[in-house]
């Protein structure tokens, strides 16, 4: 007769789930040991990760990465709590991930037994949502819900947590559901309004500049060539939300860029001097959107594509607003805007974009003797790496360079936390990256303060043989808030710069990974060709001057027009 613990896995099974990430405890060691045979004969694969808020990482990278939700797991009370960062890091970026917690017995629960916390109040408002199991025979039914909640709509986390009693409890009659049903819960439909197609057609055919703006919902539905074809049936240029680059190849001639706070200049530009603007699988984004009276003072008019209808309403008002799958809806609007039949000639827009382009170049492709530049280090390791390469970030200066010179060729290859903007999620996420495409090469591009927020876990990736590379852009300091502090804080400079230790080399060598210490672009290319070859995890540590800066840039608070492009320190 089935646990508790063997109906929970086998109703993981049943949705397809091939790998956990986690750490086992009290309260979850009976799940544990009802899938032992399931390892033993390769139906399911753990990865024992080093903390809980990188299995939950991983699992959010393993979703990114493959589109599927990633599982994770933890025991209660300092486990449970752990995985928060890496759930609300996937909540923000609208990521499917499944957390299994255990929890205390239901009989000493609001006891303050051991290691008891309240997962139903932790995770409320970071998670999309969170299932308290109640009875063994709940399990079967809100599995099945929790994959549907995590995958429909909008995408987001979902946390089931059991009390660890109910693993222990048998049940002879087990009913496995057909369908999902949570009462209260509905899917956004997709409303095909003929109405709103075809004023949305007629302003991207009358607007002499118009622009489209890409977010991650153009991965989530497979969009991108209905985007491409809408661009190119009337020659509009192409902008990205920062997570948003990874929907459009960048070689592709109608993109521009990410805008933004950290963005490229000539998206930004294109943007605010755009007369209309299609908005597909994006929200309008403070870090995307700097001031939002900047935007609304352009008198521009707005479409907006967006699973969520909530997104139309939260920031900036939309002229036109369609909801629903994003394929399904631009296909539609291409079919209206052919039956139309009318084009602008829109060679001039675009010769304007282009010049954008040109000229803020001058001010991103700078040399300076003796020092690895961020931009051409960025292409040194784009041109050693193959098209469909993976590549994972951490969060701080680094980032910012990967969000203006990164290359994104092939759409979902390029993973970051964006929303929240969480150091150490780069190495995990590369971990569940691999495991959800163990034919791609994955490289995580990271900083030295990042990394070291969840760099043991290159423990787990020698251990269980998950090849990752990453390249730290090593400055000895937590480069994004220093800039800050230098540049608007009056050269105040605190807490923020870090002695030699440690030597990322050395760490990785103790960790069983390969380490490397490229000091030139030779070596740096050189470097990820070996890592490749012997496939297994490896550290490329990258000198970078601590006084090397992230640009474009704004003031805090500023607006799009306000862009720093070169070092102010450096102007008198």
């Amino acid at each position: 007769m089935p646990t508790g613990a063997r109906i929970l896995v086998d109703s993981l099974k049943r949705e397809g789930v091939k790998v956990i990430f986690g750490i086992p405890g009290l309260s979850n060691m009976q799940i544990y040991d009802a899938f032992v045979e399931d390892l033993a004969n390769g139906e399911l694969r753990h990865v024992l990760m080093r903390h809980e808020q990188a299995a939950a990482h991983a699992a959010d990278g393993y979703a990114r990465a493959s589109g599927v939700p990633g599982v994770c797991t933890a025991t209660s009370g300092p486990g449970t709590t752990n995985l928060t960062t890496g759930l609300i890091t996937a909540y923000w970026d609208s990521s499917p991930v499944i957390a299994i917690t255990g929890n205390v017995p239901r009989s000493v629960m609001g006891k303050m037994a051991f290691q008891e916390a309240d997962a139903m109040g932790v995770f409320e408002n970071v998670t999309k949502y969170v299932i308290g199991i109640k009875r063994i025979d709940e399990i079967p039914q809100w599995v099945k819900n929790a994959f549907y909640i995590a995958t429909t709509g909008r995408p987001g986390p979902v946390v089931i947590d059991i009390p660890r009693d109910i693993f222990y409890e048998k049940m002879e009659e087990i009913k496995w559901p057909e369908k999902p049903l949570v009462k209260g819960y509905r899917d956004f439909p997709t409303k095909i309004d003929r109405l709103a197609l075809k004023k949305a057609a007629e302003i991207l055919i009358n607007a002499e500049r118009p622009i489209i703006l890409v977010g991650t919902g153009v991965v989530w539905a497979n969009a991108t060539p209905e985007v491409l074809e809408l661009a190119e049936l009337l020659h509009i240029p192409i902008v990205s939300t920062f997570p948003g680059k990874t929907a459009i190849p960048h070689d592709h001639p109608l993109y521009f860029g990410p805008m933004g706070y950290y963005g490229r200049a000539e998206a930004s530009m294109a943007a605010l001097e755009s007369d209309a603007m299609l908005v597909v699988g994006a929200r309008f984004s403070d870090r995307t959107f700097t001031s939002y009276d900047e935007m609304v003072e352009t008198r521009k008019k707005f479409i907006m594509i967006n699973i969520d209808p909530t997104d139309g309403e939260k920031a900036i008002k939309v002229d036109v607003g369609i909801y629903g799958n994003a394929k399904i809806i631009l296909r539609e609007l291409i079919n209206a805007i052919v039956s139309l039949g009318e084009k602008r000639d829109r060679s001039a827009w675009l010769k304007r974009v282009k010049e954008y382009k040109e000229y803020y170049s001058q001010f991103y492709y700078t040399e300076e003797n003796g020092k690895l530049k961020p931009w051409k280090i960025m292409k040194t390791i784009r041109q050693a790496l193959p098209r469909d390469a993976i590549v994972t970030t951490g969060v701080g200066q680094h980032q910012m360079w990967a969000e203006v010179f990164w290359e994104v060729l092939e759409p979902r290859t390029f993973l970051t936390s964006s929303g929240m903007g969480t150091m150490g999620f780069g190495l995990p996420a590369a971990m569940g990256a691999k495991l959800a495409r163990p034919d791609k090469i994955v490289v995580d591009l990271d900083g030295d303060g990042s990394f070291l927020m969840t760099g043991t876990n290159l423990a787990t990736a020698v251990d269980e043989h998950i090849p990752v590379i990453s390249v730290i852009f090593d400055n000895r300091t937590l480069g994004l808030v220093r800039q800050v502090q230098d540049l608007f804080f009056g050269r105040r400079i605190v807490g923020v710069d870090y002695g030699p230790s440690p030597d990322f080399v050395k760490l990785a060598e103790a960790f069983g990974a390969l380490g490397f210490n490229a000091t030139t672009y030779e070596e740096i290319e050189k470097s990820i060709k070996k890592a490749i070859k012997e496939d297994i995890p490896a550290v490329i540590r990258v000198p970078v001057d601590k006084e090397e800066l992230a640009l474009p840039t704004l003031p805090p608070g500023g607006r799009l027009k306000q862009v720093i492009l070169r070092d102010p320190r450096k102007s008198s």
